[in-house]
């Protein structure tokens, strides 16, 4: 039996989490697909599998062969498509991993247009405001916003994420409209867990940099709860531009500090470091990197804030 087709399979079936549907995407009977992995158990020595009545379980071995496997059929792939000189067509399932708000806002919209023009390739999106293992989740592309930290990974900068430091006209009612970063250690601040630096915020001026210690009763480690911590007078917060346009429009929230930028963070598509990438991965980053500009879109025009006494008016 081809080697190829049993890998084939054996991806299918990680990738779906069954025999019947790994049989009905490949075409074929559920008791080939189980003879196909019972010829690559007794190929590597090794149980794939766990078997019950009502679950199929990967084994450790399984996930540890997942990605070379993925390698190996998009290389041959690649072979195949270039006797035939034709570029090798996207298929299978493209499991991506994207940051949660970031994913609902933007990525989202895309989706429609994406499974449109490639038709033979099906979405696994995963939503994540943490960074997650590539590898051992078996994503082939992720998207991450912020300072990457050193791995084996490889980046690519496809975009810029504004951020503003806002706060509800109703919350500044009550309390002086801060002038200066160091204003903030007198205020309620609502704190992303997920940067490193989350209890401490750093401003850019004219004068240099300026970096504030700042604290408050809410904590969160995702954007969009953030946005609605705001929404309800619990503090001051920077947000991201995509998060913050749409209410800073409306006029319910303020940016603050308009001499002090808040810097903006990168926004990088990673995947792991092999000598290939799957045409479906890459489909789909050039298909993100040529619409990058809709990322920034939703960057509001900054209002400024009331001053104590029109607040109170």
């Amino acid at each position: 039996m081809d080697r190829i087709d049993c890998l084939r399979t054996f991806v299918r079936t990680m990738e779906g989490g069954s025999f019947s549907v790994a049989a009905q995407e490949l075409g074929i009977g559920q008791p080939a697909v189980s003879k196909r992995i019972a010829l690559l158990e007794e190929e590597f020595g090794s149980q794939l599998f766990m078997r019950t009545t009502r679950k199929l379980t990967p084994t450790r071995e399984a996930h540890r062969i997942y990605d070379l496997a993925r390698q190996l059929l998009s290389t041959f792939e690649t072979a195949r498509a270039s006797v035939k000189e034709t570029p090798a067509k996207p298929t299978g399932t493209l499991r991506i991993s994207v940051p949660s708000s970031f994913g609902r806002h933007y990525i989202m919209p895309l989706v429609k247009e994406y499974v449109s023009e490639f038709p033979e390739v099906k979405l696994d999106l995963r939503f994540s405001e943490g960074a997650v293992n590539l590898v051992e989740e078996g994503i082939e592309l992720a998207l991450r916003i912020g300072q990457l930290e050193s791995s084996s990974l490889v980046a690519r900068r496809i975009g810029t994420v504004r951020r503003y430091l806002v706060a509800t006209p109703a919350y500044l009612r009550e309390r002086p409209v801060p002038q200066s970063p160091d204003d903030l250690k007198q205020h309620q601040c609502i704190v992303y867990s997920r940067l490193a630096s989350s209890g401490k915020w750093t401003f850019e001026s004219e004068h240099g940099r300026h970096v504030v210690a700042v604290a408050g009763s809410v904590i969160v480690d995702d954007a969009d709860a953030m946005r609605e911590a705001v929404l309800q007078h619990l503090g001051i917060a920077i947000m991201p531009a995509w998060n913050a346009a749409r209410s800073m429009q409306r006029g319910q929230m303020v940016a603050l500090l308009p001499d002090y930028a808040v810097s903006a963070m990168p926004l990088h598509a990673v995947y792991p470091e092999t000598h290939w990438m799957s045409p479906r991965a890459r489909s789909f980053l050039d298909f993100v990197v040529a619409r990058a500009d809709r990322f920034l879109e939703h960057d509001p025009e900054t209002r400024e804030p009331p001053s104590r006494a029109a607040a109170k008016a």
